[in-house]
């Protein structure tokens, strides 16, 4: 009743005998009629997709070595199309230990695999998007508990474990309990809704973060979760700039801190003065030689954005612009 579904299937093979047996669902699941074929197993061998076959076992490991592995790989039928099976065995030995005979269940799991490269690729996208613009995707329960948000961790520190339980500590402390109890507030409403907060960020220093929340519904009422965006407020659709963070200063090089002194008509001394740094530790960011971390870097841009020059990141690259 099982392999009458065409997912599994199982084998035998006795090697004194030399008989190599199928089930009636390994036929079905490898796309040949019941009993049209003698089966062995380099026929098994030959369906699997060439660039798979190296990695299961020639008939000589099995037979004399009594090797057999369990592998998931790709199989090739007779009509061209692919599967994805996940194969199972032993082998038996005698009582004096020789290979004595073998056998095997195969199990179909394309959809298995189909969902987890779906998953896989997916998280590539939700990546790509983190890195370009530190746009965090969530994923919260019916009831408001987290299920989902990788990278919300990386951007603040915050361990995974603690995520579901405690994903609002990133919060500054004075904006926590107002953060939170405008959620729960919010999700009342059934409705889309959207939240300003600051948060510490991992690197040091805090940024301002907006959080769009929707509900995702079963049906036409119920509410099955709740998905959501957080991402920096500066970030507009159709251009991608997004204020660099203190989280990201060591992106902002020597020739980003010359042209933010060029707009504000600034000396090397006047930087110096403005960020409490000394005119040789000035120069040396400009010039780009110390290291990307320094905290020297901070203080110089801190300094720059109090005088009203703004970084920010547009498709990959920096710009500078006066603010005000």
């Amino acid at each position: 009743m099982v392999e009458s579904f065409g997912l599994s299937g199982n084998w035998g093979w006795n090697f004194a005998r030399k008989e190599y047996v199928w089930s009636s669902g390994l036929y079905r699941l490898f796309g040949i009629e019941d009993g049209s074929v003698r089966p062995d197993y380099e026929l098994f061998r030959s369906l699997i997709h060439p660039e798979d076959r190296t990695i299961v076992e020639d008939a000589s490991q099995i037979l004399n070595e009594g090797i057999l592995s369990d592998h998931t790989f790709r199989i090739i039928r007779p009509d061209g199309t692919m599967r994805v099976v996940l194969s199972r065995g032993d082998v038996y030995f005698t009582p004096e230990g020789r290979p004595a005979g073998a056998a095997g269940v195969v199990l179909d799991v394309t959809g298995e695999q189909r969902v987890s490269l779906a998953i896989r690729a997916q998280n590539e996208r939700q990546r790509a998007i983190f890195e370009h613009g530190m746009i965090v995707a969530w994923v919260f329960t019916a009831d408001g508990e987290v299920l989902h948000a990788p990278g919300w961790c990386e951007l603040t520190g915050l361990a995974p474990e603690d995520l579901q339980r405690n994903w609002h500590a990133p919060i500054v402390a004075e904006e926590r309990a107002e953060v939170l109890r405008q959620h729960a507030l919010l999700r009342e409403r059934r409705q889309p809704y959207t939240l300003d907060f600051t948060a510490q960020v991992a690197r040091g220093g805090r940024t301002t973060f907006r959080t769009l929340v929707v509900p995702v519904l079963s049906g036409t009422d119920t509410i099955r979760e709740w998905a959501g965006l957080t991402f920096p407020p500066t970030a507009t659709l159709g251009e991608a700039a997004v204020e660099i963070g203190a989280d990201l200063h060591h992106q902002i090089r020597g020739s980003h801190l010359r042209a933010a002194r060029g707009l504000l008509d600034w000396t090397l001394a006047d930087l110096a003065n403005a960020s409490k740094l000394s005119l040789s530790t000035i120069r040396r960011l400009e010039e780009d030689a110390d290291g990307p971390l320094a905290r020297s870097r901070f203080a110089a841009v801190d300094a720059l954005r109090q005088a009203g020059v703004g970084f920010r990141l547009m498709e990959g690259s920096i710009a500078v612009a006066q603010i005000r």
